[in-house]
């Protein structure tokens, strides 16, 4: 998985930044969303940056 990919075209969001936000404690796209603005214009990223969440929330919950 490569963490410098960008998921969010629009707003140039990352990988590694919705793991960081996951890690500091957002557990929904929403939650992610409010914080990185991800996902607000064109919203072609949700689908696989909810993908994403869920698994690293999955991650941090099994930590």
């Amino acid at each position: 998985m490569n963490r410098e990919e960008v998921i969010c075209s629009c707003n140039g969001i990352t990988l590694r930044q919705i793991e960081e936000a996951v890690r500091a404690g957002d557990r929904t796209f929403e939650d992610v969303q409010k914080r990185l603005r991800i996902g607000q214009q064109c919203i072609k990223c949700k689908d696989l940056a909810a993908l994403y969440i869920e698994s690293f929330v999955e991650e941090a919950e099994d930590c």
